[in-house]
């Protein structure tokens, strides 16, 4: 669903269509993007439009690299530790 609005607006309506979902689910899925502030709402009547919060999710996408390289960084220690007890 990011993916449907990385680059345009669209309404919960037509990403349900465009990803084959119903309704309610893509509106439930809307909802913990929303709680998660990795999606911007922009409300027009009674219509809300829908897009990716891009920078927040560089900053998400920043950390989890982070946190990735650390734990790879330290299983590579072991590994290695391991690997000279071993012989």
């Amino acid at each position: 669903m990011l993916h449907l609005i990385w680059s345009t607006e669209r309404t919960s309506t037509d990403l349900a269509e465009q990803t084959g979902r119903s309704r309610p689910a893509t509106s439930q899925h809307l909802r913990v993007l929303r709680d998660a502030d990795l999606v911007v709402v922009r409300v027009d009547g009674n219509r809300r439009w829908y897009r990716a919060d891009r920078q927040r999710l560089a900053r998400v996408q920043a950390l989890v690299e982070e946190f990735w390289d650390d734990r790879l960084d330290a299983l590579q220690v072991a590994a290695e530790a391991e690997a000279q007890r071993r012989g």
